[in-house]
């Protein structure tokens, strides 16, 4: 399991503002998983999450 993902969305939301958009995408399901997770644990929105055989795709909004 690589935190990479969730590193660099944890890295991208601190530098956004509240309201903004980001979108995420990767080709490792299980790591879409750890994101979502870590973004729902922190307080900002999942607006969207879908996983396609192994690619995710994530929309995430900054609180």
């Amino acid at each position: 399991m690589c935190p990479l993902p969730v590193a660099r969305t944890k890295k991208k939301i601190g530098e956004m503002e509240s309201g903004e958009i980001l979108e995420v995408t990767g080709d490792f399901g299980e790591s879409g998983e750890n994101v979502r997770r870590y973004v729902e644990k922190h307080g900002d929105a999942v607006l969207e999450f879908k996983i396609d055989g192994e690619d995710y795709y994530i929309k995430i909004k900054k609180t």
